[in-house]
C-alpha cells in the first residue's frame, strides 16, 4: 500500500513531488479579505489575490512577505461598506484589463480559487480571459446546492433530521398570524444567500412587517413568488461542520459552535460572528451525528456533481438543564465558508492536514485514496482556536482616528498591548497572546457607504487560543472577548467622517 501521504502535514511536505504538490499552477485567490489566502501557504504558493478589504496587514504581510500581488475593491476605492455585491459584480469589468496585463507576465496554469464563484468572475475568466482555470464549482452547481429550499426537499432521500415541522412557501402567502400560531417564534430564510443575507429571525408583528416591507423593496416584482423556508425558531447554539467532496469521498473537519447575531456585537440578529474550536464541549454522540450528517450530505452532492469544500449549519434544541439535545440540519453552503480561512491555520498548528488542500487536490487531479480518507476523518485531533469579527457601532460614515496596527497582542492591566507583528494565531506564543489581523481600518479609508452610511461594517478579526463562548449559553461571547472588542474598538477610535461619493 502506498504511504498515507495526508497522514499529517509534516508527511505531506515531506511527499510533496519535486516543485510542490501544485507545481505549474499559479494559484489566484478571491475573497472578502487577502488574509484568507493564507489557508493555502501550507502546501502552495499564492502569486494573487482580488479581495474586497485591504489594510496595513495585507501590505505588511501578503504583499511584502508573501510577495503576493493584490488587487483590492478597497484600496481602490478607499472605502469599505457592506455592498458588498458592488465589488463582485463590477471589479472586474472596472479593473480586469489591468489583472489581465498581471497575468500575461505569469507562466503555467492559472487557477482562481474563489471563496464563492460569481458570474462576474466566470465572465472575466471565460470571456475577456484566455486559458484560466476555475478551481471551484460553477455558479449554476454552486447555486443548486445553496438554494435552501432543495435540501429540505432532499432530507428523507440523504437521511438526514431538518427542523420539526419545517415548511417551504411564498413570500406572497406568509401570513403572521397563521405562522405565529403554529410556530411562536420564527426564521425564514430566501433561497439563496450567504453570511446570513437570506436568514430572518421573527418574533413579533412588528419583526414580520419590517422583514416583509425589506424584502419587497429587495425582491421588486418578484417578491410574491419567491420561495421561503419557515422553520420554528430554536434555542439552541448554531453549529457547523466542514466537508469536502474528494474522488467520491468526503473528507471532514472537527466541528464547531457558531456565534451568530449577539446582540451586544452586531444589530443584525442572522449575522455570523465568528466560530469557537476551543471549547471541545460536544458530548461523543453529538460530535459523531454531525460528522455523519455532513458525510451523508456531502455524499449525496458528489452524486450529484458537486466537487471540493461545502459548510453545514445546524440548528440545536436544549434539555431541560440548558444542555445541547437535539440537532437538525439548517443549511448547506457550497463553498470556501468562514471557517476555511482559520481552520486551515488551527489544523496545522496540530499538524493535520488543512481541509483546503483536498479542495485544490480534486481540481488539481491529485489522487487522494478513499483509504486515507477514512483514516484522516477517524483521527481527527481537537483543535484550539477561536475566531470574531469586529464591527462598526451604530448607523454612520466612520473613519478611524487612530492607526491601530495588526499584529500579536495581549491585555495587560485591561489595557491593549501590542507585542510584535503578526497574522494568524500560529503567530502566537502562548494562550494570552491573541491576534488582530485581516482588513485593520488604515488612514484614509471610509468606513460606511459614503454617502448612506452603513451599520455593521466589519472592522477586523480577532483569532485567540482560548474558546470565546460564554460556556452556560453558547449563543452568546463571554464577557471577557466582549471586554476585548472594546478595547480593539476604542483603539481605533472610529469618528464620524463626512459624505463623498464612492471614488471621489
Amino acid at each position: 500500500m502506498t504511504k498515507n501521504f495526508i497522514e499529517s502535514l509534516r508527511r505531506l511536505k515531506k511527499s510533496a513531488p519535486s516543485g510542490g504538490w501544485f507545481k505549474g499552477i499559479r494559484i489566484i485567490y478571491q475573497g472578502f479579505g487577502a488574509m484568507s489566502a493564507d489557508m493555502f501557504r501550507h502546501f502552495a504558493d499564492v502569486t494573487a489575490v482580488v479581495s474586497f478589504y485591504y489594510g496595513e496587514d495585507v501590505s505588511t504581510h501578503v504583499e511584502k512577505r508573501w510577495g503576493t500581488k493584490v488587487f483590492s475593491y478597497e484600496k481602490k476605492k478607499k472605502v469599505r461598506h457592506n455592498s458588498v455585491g458592488i465589488f463582485n459584480d463590477y471589479f472586474y469589468s472596472d479593473h480586469g484589463n489591468e489583472i489581465l496585463r498581471f497575468f500575461s507576465r505569469l507562466d503555467g496554469k492559472i487557477a482562481f480559487v474563489p471563496f464563492a464563484t460569481t458570474k462576474a468572475l466566470q465572465d472575466f475568466l471565460f470571456e475577456k480571459g484566455r486559458g484560466m482555470h476555475l478551481f471551484q464549482n460553477p455558479v449554476i452547481v454552486q447555486n443548486y446546492f445553496d438554494y435552501k429550499a432543495r435540501l429540505a426537499w432532499r432530507a428523507a432521500e440523504i437521511g438526514i433530521p431538518m427542523p420539526p415541522d419545517s415548511m417551504i412557501s411564498f413570500f406572497g402567502k406568509l401570513d403572521y398570524k397563521e405562522l405565529s400560531g403554529r410556530y411562536g417564534g420564527f426564521v425564514i430564510q430566501i433561497p439563496i444567500s450567504q453570511a446570513g443575507g437570506g436568514t430572518d429571525f421573527i418574533h413579533t408583528r412588528d419583526d414580520f412587517k419590517k422583514i416583509i416591507e425589506m424584502r419587497k423593496n429587495l425582491l421588486g416584482g418578484a417578491f410574491d413568488k419567491t420561495p421561503v423556508k419557515i422553520t420554528r425558531y430554536l434555542a439552541g447554539p448554531s453549529l457547523n461542520c466542514t466537508g469536502c467532496v474528494v474522488e467520491g469521498s468526503v473528507v471532514l473537519s472537527q466541528p464547531d459552535i457558531q456565534i451568530v447575531g449577539d446582540p451586544t456585537i452586531t444589530s443584525n440578529p442572522a449575522q455570523y460572528i465568528g466560530s469557537d474550536f476551543s471549547l471541545n464541549a460536544f458530548s461523543p454522540e453529538h460530535k459523531r451525528q454531525m460528522l455523519d450528517i455532513t458525510e451523508r450530505i456531502g455524499l449525496w452532492m458528489g452524486r450529484n456533481g458537486y466537487r471540493g469544500n461545502f459548510g453545514v449549519d445546524f440548528l440545536s434544541t436544549l434539555d431541560g438543564a440548558g444542555n445541547l439535545d437535539e440537532i437538525y440540519v439548517s443549511e448547506v453552503n457550497a463553498r470556501l465558508v468562514g471557517e476555511s480561512q482559520y481552520l486551515a491555520d488551527f489544523q496545522g498548528m496540530k499538524d493535520q492536514v488543512p481541509l483546503t488542500f483536498f479542495h485544490l487536490a480534486e481540481f488539481a487531479g491529485i489522487d487522494v485514496d478513499p483509504r486515507f480518507v477514512k483514516s484522516y476523518n477517524e483521527n481527527m485531533p481537537r483543535l484550539e482556536g477561536s475566531a470574531i469579527m469586529v464591527f462598526s457601532e451604530g448607523k454612520g460614515i466612520f473613519r478611524a482616528a487612530e492607526n491601530l496596527k495588526s499584529g500579536v497582542y495581549k491585555i495587560v492591566g485591561g489595557k491593549l498591548t501590542r507585542l510584535r507583528d503578526g497574522l494568524t494565531l500560529s503567530d502566537t506564543k502562548s494562550r494570552e497572546e491573541f491576534v488582530v489581523t485581516n482588513g485593520v481600518p488604515w488612514k484614509g479609508l471610509t468606513i460606511g457607504h459614503p454617502k448612506y452610511g452603513d451599520e455593521d461594517v466589519c472592522l477586523c478579526y480577532l483569532m485567540t487560543r482560548e474558546s470565546i463562548v460564554d460556556p452556560k449559553n453558547w449563543k452568546r461571547i463571554n464577557e471577557k472577548w466582549k471586554d476585548a472588542i472594546n478595547l480593539v474598538r476604542e483603539a481605533m477610535k472610529l469618528v464620524p467622517a463626512p459624505k463623498h461619493s464612492i471614488g471621489d
